[in-house]
């Protein structure tokens, strides 16, 4: 079963002249030996941390990738429109949620081998660059 590592996840904001977000997420994905060779998909859902618990997720579609060994460093990057948020308030505080899973069509079609948060993100309201604040992924949770 693939598993997301915490150890090098990081999140970075930036924002854009058209008041949209770009996000870069990086994490090491981690694979069985049985892994190997196997593709699988992984997505991105960018969140307030103090968000409505109603609120269901959005995940951007998944991109595919092959397990080339027991540990594959990911680079994702995703754009959150200016329509999707309050421009004037800004953002709050932000995680990006990974998931991770295999490859459908396989036997654990609809199975999340694992799902787990970045740490938190705080980017600065007005500025076009985000100045991150950062908290060790095992602090705090989204």
């Amino acid at each position: 079963m693939a598993k997301i590592g915490n150890d090098r996840m990081i999140v970075r904001g930036e924002r854009r002249t058209d008041n949209s977000w770009l996000f870069t997420i990086c994490y090491t994905a981690h694979f069985a030996e049985s892994d190997l060779g196997l593709r699988f998909d992984d997505a991105i859902d960018i969140r307030c941390v103090h968000r409505d618990g109603g609120q269901s997720p959005h995940y951007a579609p998944p991109v595919s990738f092959r397990a080339t060994g027991t540990r594959v460093f990911r680079k994702k990057r995703v754009v959150v429109r200016g329509e999707d948020y309050d421009a004037r308030a800004g953002l709050d505080a932000v995680c990006a949620w990974i998931r991770l899973h295999h490859e459908a069509p396989v036997q654990t079609q609809g199975v999340i081998d694992d799902e787990q948060p970045t740490p938190p993100l705080v980017p600065s309201g007005g500025a076009h660059h985000a100045t991150p604040r950062r908290a060790t992924a095992q602090s705090l949770r989204c």
